[in-house]
């Protein structure tokens, strides 16, 4: 896995509800042009639990269709059994995935088991994991000896860490296991600190990733005051998009707004962005001097 600033993809849904390829395609597109280190799909924020396996093997093939080498591709294989992990990931591997994502069954209540799933995982899977550690969408809350064991049970180094407060668990992480590469998520209202403390990226579906990019080169470089001047700059917005519950709606709204979307349904509770919140993203726009469109952001 490359450090950096990795998109996670939004799934493109028409109006009635069914999938939108050509925006799917659109997207892929956008994200290359505006800078994005990788690409995820199909994580928690590409509402993969809501699609059919149809549907699934439709949105990785579009996407890796658009994506045509120019970026690596990683693709969420979270499920309950590693059966169906297995399957996913060779779905993804044949398709042409570099890497998939796999999070922990939801609701497991031993964590102390995760180790052997994951050990299983990594024997049937032919790609590299990343381990995503996301209690909020999983509910299962990983302790940092019981992931790193997880990482070195799946072979991998790489993980997703959505474990809030994230920066004080990415250090216990890294003491851990040094040689980890850690990625941020969660919309990226914690990316400063998380990068402070040893992250290597993030992966997000921030409606900006050109933004995100920024902060994450100019921490390398050692520019850490830059860094901190871009991320307060866009900390109201980035604020904003990252709440529970609505933060998808408003995302696939900016990306509508941005042109690469050409609605912004979804699938989940909040099928529409509602009128008084697009008014209070105006005024968040308005605030932080951005009027959202296709082309790359000056930063």
């Amino acid at each position: 896995m490359k450090p950096g600033a990795w998109f996670v993809l939004p799934t493109a849904f028409a109006q009635n509800g069914d999938l939108d390829l050509a925006s799917q395609s659109r997207v892929v597109d956008a994200a290359i042009a505006w800078g994005a280190t990788g690409l995820t799909a199909l994580g928690v924020m590409g509402e993969a639990a809501h699609l059919a396996i149809d549907e699934r093997q439709a949105v990785v093939e579009t996407v890796m269709s658009a994506a045509g080498g120019r970026l690596p591709v990683l693709v969420g294989c979270s499920a309950q059994a590693e059966r169906l992990v297995v399957g996913f990931a060779e779905q993804a591997r044949l398709a042409g995935a570099s890497g998939v994502m796999v999070s922990a069954p939801t609701l497991l209540r031993n964590v102390d088991l995760l180790p052997g799933f994951y050990e299983r995982v990594g024997a049937g899977c032919q790609l590299p994991v990343v381990v995503q550690d996301e209690p909020n969408a999983t509910g299962v809350s990983i302790p940092v000896s019981v992931l790193a064991r997880s990482l070195r049970a799946v072979g991998s180094t790489t993980v997703k860490l959505e474990d809030p407060p994230t920066p004080p668990k990415i250090s216990r992480l890294l003491e851990e296991m040094p040689e980890a590469l850690v990625f941020g998520g969660l919309g990226g209202v914690s990316l400063l600190a998380e990068l402070r403390r040893g992250a290597g990226g993030t992966m997000t579906g921030f409606a900006f990733p050109e933004v995100m990019a920024v902060i994450v080169d100019a921490v390398a470089a050692g520019a850490f005051g830059r860094a901190a001047t871009v991320f307060d700059r866009f900390l109201p917005l980035i604020t904003f998009e990252g709440q529970p519950v609505v933060g998808l709606a408003i995302r696939k709204e900016l990306l509508r707004r941005r042109g690469v979307l050409t609605t912004g349904a979804t699938r989940g509770q909040l099928r529409v962005l509602d009128a008084a919140t697009c008014a209070d993203l105006d005024d968040v726009l308005q605030r932080v001097g951005l009027t959202p469109g296709p082309e790359r952001l000056s930063v």
